[in-house]
């Protein structure tokens, strides 16, 4: 259907199956490709930038969200504490072990971005930008 290939309904799975089918053809044509391509080292050194890059940017649509909503509201500040002393120790480990300078370069990125988490939980808290407004979901509101 249309529907398939519309971005904004490519995570809205209607099965399972679906889903399972969509990360087995992922997982299948990328291993196929990084095999075709193991012994060229600008393959796998831009894979290996892309992992720590993408791992280095999985707190952005949380920022991304609170900026939104003008809120952290339900947000566990502790967890984002836990985040950020993570991500700095795991940073100074690569830097003090003089590891690849990605992973030292991604390493400070996550904790900027842990930062400025802790930045907007202190800035929303106590100087609160907006009336926050949580409108229900549609998906998630329930028939009575």
């Amino acid at each position: 259907s249309v529907a398939d290939f519309d971005l904004n309904y490519f995570w809205h799975w209607s099965k399972f199956t679906d889903y399972i089918q969509c990360v087995l053809t992922f997982t299948g044509v990328t291993g196929y490709i990084t095999y075709l391509w193991l012994d060229s080292s600008l393959f796998v050194e831009m894979l290996g930038f892309l992992a720590v890059f993408t791992e280095a940017m999985l707190g952005i649509p949380q920022l991304y969200r609170n900026y939104q909503n003008r809120s952290t509201e339900g947000m566990s500040v502790k967890m984002v504490l836990m985040w950020t002393s993570g991500d700095t120790f795991k940073t100074v480990y690569f830097i003090l072990n003089q590891a690849p300078f990605q992973f030292s370069v991604c390493g400070l990125l996550q904790v900027f971005v842990d930062i400025a988490i802790l930045l907007q939980v202190y800035l929303y808290s106590y100087y609160p930008q907006k009336p926050v407004s949580h409108t229900a979901h549609p998906a998630s509101t329930k028939a009575l």
